[in-house]
């Protein structure tokens, strides 16, 4: 799924009406949830992000591009073997696929990239988390293979700064 992605944003190359590279990012993109689908948590993201936005009205492409690698950070000790396979696609096995899949959102156009690009303060997502954990803890860490201790936890998460993970 790297390939066809990268080779659609090449051919998108910045013009709005490249149908070529439109149908090259879409079926990377239809190739990475395809992907994900073979041990890495999906459905973990999905409940995050839908949750997400409904709360923040945010698109949930967005949603995507903010919350992703930051959950694949989260999770790395307990999905090595998955996300090596993301970084091999990626045709780079030594670094982290948290930060490969940060770096391919930064090269989005018109994706929102960090919270605040959908007007979610730091404040706000704290509150977040922590309903998210209230309410939905336990659906929540039976989709996560490495548990939330507590809606803290989901908010250092979920607020981990995306410059520390592109370093």
């Amino acid at each position: 799924f790297g390939d066809a992605f990268l080779l659609g944003l090449d051919a998108h190359g910045g013009e709005e009406k490249s149908v070529e590279g439109m149908e090259e990012v879409y079926l990377g993109g239809w190739m990475a949830v395809r992907a994900l689908f073979t041990g890495c948590y999906p459905a973990l993201g999905h409940l995050l992000q839908n949750h997400y936005s409904a709360r923040f009205s945010a698109h949930q492409g967005a949603c995507s591009a903010i919350l992703s690698p930051r959950l694949l950070r989260h999770h790395h000790t307990a999905t090595q073997p998955q996300q090596k396979r993301i970084s091999e696609i990626f045709g780079r096995p030594d670094v982290p696929a948290s930060k490969l899949v940060a770096q391919l959102v930064q090269k989005l156009p018109g994706v929102p990239k960090d919270h605040e690009d959908v007007g979610v303060s730091m404040e706000e997502l704290e509150k977040f988390a922590g309903w998210m954990f209230e309410t939905h803890g336990e659906r929540l860490n039976k989709l996560s293979p490495r548990k939330f201790e507590s809606g803290r936890e989901l908010f250092e998460v979920l607020a981990f700064p995306l410059e520390e993970i592109l370093r």
